[in-house]
């Protein structure tokens, strides 16, 4: 029995293409998608560090005193963690795998001097912060050097200048657009009256809740309820930027024109690769992303689409369900 099985797979491997190349004689040609290797544009980083602290395995080092970007090539998983979180986009993942080696692979790559910081930084002056400022601290949360001290009692707001890289990064993160390098006014926004929810609309996913920087929203699922702290919420406006069924606003929540239909995610298995980051992110637990194995419960699913926003592969898309 076992012969003719053996039989079988000879002939009929007779009539397809070999499995392997004659490699190096003839080169592997690698999906446009594929992440082979970090690469670096040295002239455009400013040596945050940002890279090297969210880096799961240490392969990245910046030394900002000696104006070097390193990386150890072996140590390296290919996440893509550094290119998402880059401030400056100077990281990207190249589609060529690091060539094969006895040794360990270390690329050291010279940035420039203005990567120190200081007066020479690519962002004129220093960092200041404006009067429309909540005190939310979502800058401080996002500052990689720890550059930013925020203090809500007290309604104080300062920065270690020698700390600071100059990135950008809490300027990006700030809801009322109050920081800026030099100074600069920033927009108080549309924040009239208290927050409030569309509870029609709602989906009482919790994500609202999940990225409040003052634990001011609370959401219950099992007993559909959403409260709001008004004497913590800083209407910074998070909640509003997070909510996937748009229905928070302040003085009068948004409402849809009409009422809102039920979708899920669909999975595009071609694309996947597996990384769990939506199960990870899915506020109810309906996703599951076991290698070559994605499923999704819909019964939990609440249709918040948490799931698109973080699928590094984009291979995750909403349909709607009747």
């Amino acid at each position: 029995m076992g012969f003719f099985k053996f039989a079988k797979t000879i002939i009929g491997s007779i009539f397809k293409k070999p499995a392997t190349l004659m490699y190096p004689v003839v080169q592997r040609e690698w999906e446009e998608r594929t992440r082979g290797a970090v690469g670096i544009d040295g002239d455009s980083c400013i040596g945050c560090g940002i890279c090297a602290k969210v880096c799961p395995t240490d392969a990245i080092e910046v030394n900002k005193a000696e104006g070097t970007w390193t990386i150890q090539r072996m140590q390296c998983v290919q996440c893509s963690g550094c290119v998402d979180n880059c401030p400056k986009k100077c990281l990207t993942m190249e589609n060529q795998y690091t060539t094969p080696d006895v040794t360990k692979t270390v690329d050291t790559v010279a940035i420039p001097a203005k990567a120190s910081g200081g007066a020479s930084a690519s962002s004129d002056g220093d960092l200041v912060c404006s009067d429309t400022c909540v005190f939310c601290g979502l800058c401080a949360k996002a500052c990689p050097a720890d550059a930013i001290k925020v203090d809500r009692k007290a309604k104080s707001w300062e920065v270690d200048k020698d700390a600071c890289v100059k990135c950008g990064a809490c300027i990006d993160k700030c809801p009322k657009k109050s920081l800026s390098f030099g100074g600069g006014e920033g927009d108080a926004g549309e924040d009239d009256g208290p927050l409030s929810c569309n509870l029609d609309a709602c989906v009482y996913c919790g994500l609202c809740a999940k990225n409040c920087p003052a634990d001011a929203l609370e959401v219950d699922r099992k007993s559909k309820t959403w409260k709001v702290d008004e004497d913590a919420c800083v209407k910074c406006g998070v909640c509003i930027d997070k909510c996937p069924k748009k229905c928070l606003g302040f003085g009068g929540a948004a409402a849809p024109a009409e009422p809102p239909k039920k979708s899920i995610p669909v999975l595009d298995a071609e694309k996947c690769v597996y990384c769990c980051a939506c199960e990870n992110e899915c506020p109810e637990g309906a996703i599951s992303a076991e290698l070559e194995n994605w499923t999704l419960d819909e019964e939990k699913c609440v249709g918040c689409e948490a799931c698109i926003g973080v699928c590094p592969a984009i291979a995750l898309e909403m349909k709607t369900v009747d």
